[in-house]
């Protein structure tokens, strides 16, 4: 709210002010020294304020700036595994936490064009660039006053996530359908002074009483040219109906979903309610991994199992679900298969310092509910996967700390994790008492 009365402040200003210069400006040689002088000191004062205003983020500009670049670097190398078609919708905010080479925040690349390249490739690349050019033409050619608005979206929506938002294209295709009504009454006029030149030229048509209308003998032209809905096939019509059913649809099954969501997390979680609302919930939408994951925690291993692999197939780079497969392989005394579910859930995120830890907690879990199952080299063998998983996560923390990349998202060495390597490395080396196996630790967050 302070910014929205600064900015209708500021607009206010600006336009009485410019009614006053412009008075100013045409009332004398001395109003019009007046009109100069307060036009710079307004200008003086505007770019004060504006200076002191973004000061701050002027100075972080620069570890900004690097950040982007680093994240526009990994985004290039992951678009040229899907060049020509892309890799799908929503890739970079998906995707983008398996494959940074720095632990940024950015659920958005801050690149349109980049962002595109990764959903729809070169082609729709293409495809967008050719509308870009056909729209900035018509709008060069006849709304050259609705340039600037275009350059903007076009220019910022390069170096930013504008084009992130459905009002910015709507504005864009306002923008456009506003330059081709200036398009049409142009035809139009045209229209209405070849009619009138035609007229005065064919004695039959031109009388001398002059009561012809030129608006009335180009009626037929202006029809002609204007684009009627006879001229919109059916098939197109179809098209644009199906679509926007099918948005209705899919918008309104995400809002059951996200309801009866919330009404699970808020009843208590051994009420039936619980899973029934979750039940609702994931069949609204099956595709959300922690609708999925909350559900998977009401049923039984087996049942489990079975709804977070489907999951899986629906979002195979949500570390989540490999977390959860990898704590109910870890529960069942599977370590080995555990360690595979924590080792890609951790490749998948592996700047998360939450995720580094608990595949270590759950890690030594699993070993130990093999050793009280007697399963001896097996309950080693997974107490070494954990003391690579933690040699791993202490390299990653060492190159982090003493690079010079911005750390936003606080990657550091969890410090219970000096207390699970030394678990795992008594489980992997020496025999275990088994009434030590049975002891439980409380996991990470």
């Amino acid at each position: 709210m302070p910014g929205l009365l600064a900015l209708a402040g500021a607009w206010a200003a600006a336009l009485l002010g410019t009614l006053l210069l412009c008075r100013l400006w045409h009332s004398g040689a001395r109003a019009r020294a007046a009109a100069l002088t307060a036009m710079a000191l307004a200008v003086t004062t505007a770019a004060m304020l504006a200076v002191a205003s973004t000061a701050e983020r002027l100075a972080a500009g620069v570890g900004t700036g690097l950040s982007r670049l680093r994240m526009w670097r990994d985004a290039l190398e992951l678009w040229s595994g899907a060049a020509w078609l892309g890799h799908g919708g929503d890739t970079w905010r998906s995707m983008f936490r398996a494959i940074q080479s720095s632990p940024y925040v950015g659920g958005e690349v801050h690149n349109g064009l980049i962002d595109i390249a990764l959903d729809a490739g070169l082609i729709g690349l293409i495809m967008i660039g050719a509308w870009f050019a056909f729209t900035i033409r018509n709008i060069v050619k006849y709304a050259a006053h609705l340039l600037p608005s275009v350059l903007v979206f076009v220019l910022h929506g390069i170096m930013d996530f504008d084009w992130s938002f459905t009002l910015v294209w709507m504005l864009f295709i306002w923008l456009g359908a506003w330059s081709y009504a200036y398009k049409n009454e142009q035809r139009i006029a045209t229209a209405d002074e070849h009619a009138v030149i035609q007229a005065r030229e064919d004695p039959a048509v031109f009388t001398n009483e002059r009561s012809v209308q030129p608006s009335l003998l180009s009626k037929g032209l202006s029809y002609q040219a204007m684009p009627t809905m006879r001229t919109i096939p059916w098939l197109t019509a179809l098209a644009i109906l199906i679509w926007l059913g099918g948005t209705v649809w899919l918008a309104g099954h995400n809002a059951v979903a996200e309801v009866e969501y919330r009404l699970a997390e808020s009843a208590p979680q051994e009420l039936i309610q619980h899973r029934a609302e979750l039940t609702a919930a994931f069949h609204a939408n099956p595709y959300r991994p922690e609708i999925a994951i909350s559900l998977s925690r009401t049923l039984t291993a087996n049942d489990a199992e079975k709804l977070l692999m489907s999951s899986l197939s629906h979002s195979p780079a949500e570390p989540r679900l490999y977390q959860e497969l990898g704590k109910r392989a870890a529960q069942a005394g599977q370590g080995v298969q555990a360690g595979k579910y924590f080792e890609q859930a951790v490749t998948l995120n592996r700047y998360d310092t939450h995720f580094q830890s608990a595949a270590l907690y759950w890690m030594i879990h699993a070993s130990r509910q093999e050793w009280a199952a007697g399963y001896t080299n097996r309950a080693r063998q997974t107490a070494a996967a954990g003391v690579r998983m933690y040699e791993h996560y202490e390299q990653l923390s060492a190159t982090v700390a003493a690079g010079k990349a911005r750390n936003d998202r606080q990657f550091t060495l969890d410090d219970d994790a000096a207390i699970y390597i030394i678990h795992l490395r008594i489980l992997a080396l020496t025999a275990v008492p088994q009434e030590w196996t049975r002891q439980t630790n409380k996991p990470p967050g």
